[in-house]
């Protein structure tokens, strides 16, 4: 079964080794990203004649057709493909996509779920179509998202379940065994791409809001963003919710009110207090 390979980052990088060693598998192309390429956990893919290191696989289409491919399966790429491409391969495209879909489609998914509270999320495995994150799905593995996970401890569920999804589906799918399930539309919502607006903590909300904006887009993403009483900008890594603190007068949500010895500070919020444990 002839096979093309986009993506990279470390749950790319579990496709492409699942693909890689698999006996059924002529692995006919594998596109990656150079290098260099400072994406959140990219991770760099051995030099070989199989491998293309660019950031656009549109760019490679002509070989792809030339390469005839039965799938091509997609993971950790976050190019838009052509609906050219993704039509090329006879069986499909096939990708992951981290919510449970028809819910949560588009950018920045994992983040926004954090911020918003979410206790659980989902890695889904489905065929691409014209409508980004639109296709039928193949499979879903359920990730819980306890109160003490960061992005870092979610994105290691999402490698996890993307190597469950491999070994059960594909097999399935090079035997022509799937059952797929057709997205609901009405029932679906887009994210869109977040900016440095984003990263901002305001400090009138709940301690419960901004905490989970914290952990939302702590490393390695950019890190949620205050200002001190001098204005400097300070980016925070860590922290925690303290309900009560003993101050001694009222203070406005986004004061410091304390500076501890082992360089943890306090921060009045809307209802209570952060604790912030990590941060420059």
């Amino acid at each position: 079964m002839n096979i093309i390979f986009i993506g990279g980052l470390t749950n790319g990088k579990i496709v492409y080794d699942y693909l890689s060693k698999n006996r059924f598998v002529d692995l006919k192309l594998a596109i990656t990203y150079p290098d260099d390429c400072d994406k959140p956990r990219h991770i760099k893919f051995s030099n070989d004649a199989r491998i293309i290191k660019t950031y656009s696989a549109n760019e490679n289409i002509d070989m792809i057709r030339d390469l005839n491919p039965d799938f091509i399966i997609v993971a950790g790429w976050s190019e838009l493909l052509s609906t050219e491409l993704i039509n090329i391969p006879k069986k499909g495209t096939i990708g992951f996509h981290p919510s449970k879909l028809p819910k949560d489609k588009g950018r920045s998914v994992l983040a926004w779920q954090i911020e918003d509270g979410y206790s659980e999320t989902a890695l889904t495995m489905f065929y691409y179509c014209d409508m980004p994150d639109g296709g039928d799905i193949i499979g879903q593995e359920n990730i819980y998202i306890s109160k003490d996970d960061y992005i870092n401890d979610i994105l290691n569920k999402v490698d996890d379940a993307t190597h469950n999804l491999m070994h059960a589906y594909f097999p399935l799918l090079r035997q022509n065994l799937i059952s797929t399930i057709k997205q609901d539309e009405t029932n679906s919502n887009f994210r869109r791409l977040r900016k440095e607006k984003d990263d901002i903590i305001d400090w009138n909300k709940t301690s419960e809001e901004i905490y989970n904006k914290i952990r939302a887009i702590s490393k390695p993403y950019p890190g949620a963003v205050f200002f001190d009483e001098k204005q400097n900008m300070c980016k925070v890594w860590k922290a925690e919710i303290i309900e009560d603190f003993v101050y001694g007068h009222t203070a406005s949500p986004g004061n410091i009110v304390a500076r501890l010895f082992n360089n943890y500070i306090v921060v009045k919020t809307k209802n209570s207090y952060i604790l912030i444990k990590e941060w420059e």
